[in-house]
């Protein structure tokens, strides 16, 4: 379990900041000249929010580059975090315009991600737990599921900091180099699941509209990041390809148990392709029955259950 922090802050009644930028789960304002506030839409997970601000201030005090938390702070019945303001733009920003500096940033970035790695993460949730809750509620058939998790109970668990969600759209680009941003999927874990995260979502994160993604040469050049990614941090850490090959399906169909994308069916094609490789693989079908949901499979043992991701 996170300890509940023991800091937090109340805005001024009538106070609108300036926002100054937007994600799937919350947004971020100003606040004042060197401050910014996070605050989660609703609904939101407290658990989320509390795992967020102990594991960023947890990877601040190892020296990572990752901007101040402060503490909590409630506005107009919404939760949030008090950060450090970071200047600059995000990383795909700052390196649209430059393929050659986005491959060399992407390798610091992979860097970055084996110096968290080096981090123990004392009071964090287990990555494997949250990858089982995933994959029990993951959008697939259920021979897949059971392929999954069958993998998952293969693999060792860690004990080593992961931030759980490292890729481009959550490094900011400032003037004392690259930080890292959105902590809540920190867990404590295995490095080679976090790298196989990272090269999920290279390959199938949300990148510009869904039929940008599917185009060929995009698709190509996605894989190619994705590869080049893998292999600095390969080169950085001497892991094993295989360490990290071995994630990829538990990892990848974990990452269907959140919000659909439109790679999303690309993602399942992959996974019936990393399935089929995988000796816990049957023979059953992979086509919904009579009453079945397609691509579901059954409904969870208790799908209101709640951890943070």
């Amino acid at each position: 379990m996170v300890c509940a922090p023991s800091l937090s802050f109340t805005c001024p009644p009538g106070f609108v900041p300036d926002r100054i930028g937007a994600g799937r789960s919350s947004e971020v304002f100003a606040e004042g000249p060197d401050r910014v506030v996070k605050l989660y839409r609703q609904p939101f997970e407290p658990q989320a929010v509390v795992n967020e601000l102990a594991a960023s201030r947890l990877a601040h005090g190892f020296g990572l580059p990752v901007p101040r938390a402060f503490g909590l702070v409630g506005r107009a019945g919404r939760t949030g975090i008090l950060f450090a303001r970071l200047d600059g733009p995000p990383m795909m920003v700052r390196y649209a315009c430059n393929p050659f500096g986005l491959l060399l940033a992407l390798r610091r970035v992979a860097r970055i991600q084996h110096a968290i790695h080096a981090c123990p993460a004392p009071g964090l949730p287990s990555q494997q737990a949250r990858l089982r809750h995933q994959i029990a509620g993951a959008r697939v058939p259920e021979p897949l599921r059971a392929a999954a998790l069958a993998a998952l109970d293969r693999l060792p668990a860690g004990d080593r900091l992961c931030h759980g969600d490292v890729h481009p759209g959550n490094v900011i680009a400032t003037s004392a180099g690259l930080h890292l941003i959105d902590w809540q999927k920190a867990a404590a874990g295995n490095p080679a699941a976090d790298v196989a995260r990272s090269e999920l979502m290279l390959r199938y994160g949300r990148f510009g509209p869904a039929w940008f993604s599917r185009l060929p040469p995009v698709r190509t050049a996605r894989r190619l990041i994705a590869a080049w990614y893998v292999a600095s941090y390969r080169a950085a850490t001497g892991l094993p390809r295989e360490a990290i090959a071995a994630w990829r399906l538990p990892v990848a169909v974990a990452r269907l148990f959140g919000q659909p994308a439109g790679t999303d069916a690309e993602l399942l094609a992959a996974i019936e392709a990393l399935a089929r490789q995988s000796p816990d693989f049957g023979k059953a079908s992979l086509f919904p029955g009579p009453g079945q949901n397609p691509g579901r499979g059954p409904v969870p043992h208790n799908p209101s259950a709640k951890v943070p991701r």
